[in-house]
């Protein structure tokens, strides 16, 4: 493995939190600045910076100690701390273009005008970011192919991904998403990563919601990034517990198509004739099923170049289509493919999902989670 980066999360690499810590603070000040202009003789920007700090530390104490004991007392205190931080970095940019907008037209608003301004668009994109994070749309796709068996003429698939369950995310969510399968009355399920954010202890409601989804081809999944971080086992024991057959480098048939899945880190770890660990056994189920429709799970939205042609289609999450508007998202910033349907080389094709849940802020914002609903049709 060559991709050290993708070990742990970035909200534990020393350098993320200074990185983070350097930005928040010029923010805080500039804000600060700005207070102080407005209101130069008043006590609303030391107020300002008091509700800063304590803010800050909230969130410090939500995700990075282990002094807060009660589950549900950490989830609020981190839902707390990570939108105040998104409020405050969402009034900023929008204080940036009010300035500039300022200068360009000659004028501007006072500064009292600015803050105000600011900091009501920063409210009014939480809320609107807090409901589309909890409102899961079905995004529906047909895909002709010749390759389905006889007697076939439509084979109804569903992916889900990036599900990131854990202590902050859970029953109420998941509930809405499989209403949604269920609507879509799918031949098949397809997992295609990060199901597991956190511990998943005690999570025996979510099996059992799992369970009572039973398509007629079964469920299959593969790994995410963040099903390795808390412990790779207790993730697969979920979710093999929650009726998914998980593929880790094999592939098997079903509704008479071929579904192979990939660990996600076979891209980066390198196998024999130079090929990585991915390549191989894309390469080897191309061999033995030349003629059937072979649809590839990956989590990462990373197409290797020697495979194209090897595969039909690859379902893929990760990237959360973003999911902070116009924050870039570390998930688009490395290799792979952005979001949505493409068609690549050799007849292959691409789907890359928003996923249906959330990291950090629950807040999804130009990002809507969904799930996937694909329709394999005779051509």
């Amino acid at each position: 493995m060559n991709d050290r980066v993708f070990e742990r999360r970035f909200s534990e690499h020393p350098a993320f939190w200074a990185a983070c810590a350097a930005i928040v603070t010029v923010i805080y000040i500039y804000i600060f600045l700005t207070i102080n202009e407005a209101q130069p003789e008043g006590t609303a920007g030391v107020i300002w910076l008091m509700l800063c700090f304590a803010m800050t530390g909230l969130s410090y104490l939500a995700r990075r100690t282990k002094r807060l004991h009660h589950a549900q007392l950490r989830r609020w205190t981190d839902r707390a701390g990570s939108l105040w931080l998104l409020f405050v970095l969402y009034a900023f940019f929008t204080l940036i273009a009010l300035e500039t907008a300022g200068r360009f037209l000659g004028g501007g608003l006072p500064a009292w005008a600015e803050l105000a301004a600011s900091f009501a668009l920063s409210l009014c994109l939480i809320a609107l970011g807090v409901k589309q994070a909890h409102t899961i749309q079905t995004t529906k796709i047909t895909v002709e192919t010749e390759k389905l068996p006889p007697g076939e003429e439509r084979l109804r698939i569903v992916q889900l991904t990036d599900l990131h369950l854990g202590p902050y995310t859970g029953v109420k969510l998941l509930a809405q998403i499989l209403r949604r399968v269920r609507e879509a009355d799918p031949d098949m399920v397809l997992v295609t990563g990060d199901v597991a954010d956190g511990s998943l202890e005690g999570r025996g409601r979510e099996i059992a919601m799992f369970r009572r989804i039973r398509p007629k081809y079964g469920v299959y999944a593969v790994t995410g990034n963040h099903d390795y971080y808390d412990g790779i086992d207790k993730a697969l024991e979920f979710m093999r517990r929650a009726g998914m057959r998980v593929l880790r480098g094999e592939s098997v048939c079903a509704g008479g198509i071929v579904v192979v899945g990939v660990d996600d880190r076979d891209h980066l770890c390198e196998d024999k004739w130079g090929l990585s660990r991915s390549e191989t056994v894309i390469v080897n189920t191309k061999s033995r099923f030349r003629d059937k429709f072979i649809l590839l799970l990956r989590h990462r939205p990373v197409v290797e170049i020697g495979t194209q042609g090897l595969f039909d289609l690859q379902l893929s999450g990760h990237t959360h289509g973003g999911q902070l508007f116009p924050i870039i998202s570390s998930r688009l910033f490395f290799r792979g493919h952005s979001r949505g349907f493409k068609k690549l080389k050799n007849g292959s094709m691409l789907y890359t999902s928003n996923g249906a849940g959330y990291v950090g802020p629950p807040v999804r914002l130009m990002a809507p989670p969904e799930i996937v609903v694909i329709d394999l049709v005779r051509k």
